[in-house]
């Protein structure tokens, strides 16, 4: 009874548009099999995304590329306006390529 009053609400996709590197296949093997792991790194201009679609890009969020889904592992905010300290330019996100089934994105 409590589970049916959890009403589940998720947010739309959202476009971004960005610079996308992509990191190629790299096949690791382990005890389960072979396993394809791929890799993106996506650069995004923070004043476009902050200020003109009021979006924060975090650990943990997924971007969609192509035909597959990536979890961002880490950000870096890499390049300064014209070396002043207070305004970054560029926030780099790596991301690595999640699993079919690891969440639901219909």
């Amino acid at each position: 009874m409590y589970e049916e009053a959890i009403e589940k609400t998720f947010l739309p996709p959202i476009r971004v548009y960005a610079l996308v590197e992509w990191g190629g296949f790299k096949t690791e093997t382990s005890k389960y099999g072979i396993d394809k792991m791929s890799e993106i790194t996506v650069h995004f201009h923070k004043r476009r995304l902050t200020e003109d679609q009021d979006l924060f890009v975090r650990e943990g969020d997924f971007v969609l590329y192509g035909d597959f889904h990536y979890e961002i592992v880490s950000l870096d905010e890499t390049k300064q306006m014209f070396g002043q300290v207070d305004h970054r330019m560029e926030i780099a996100a790596k991301c690595i390529r999640t699993r079919e089934g690891l969440f639901d994105a219909s």
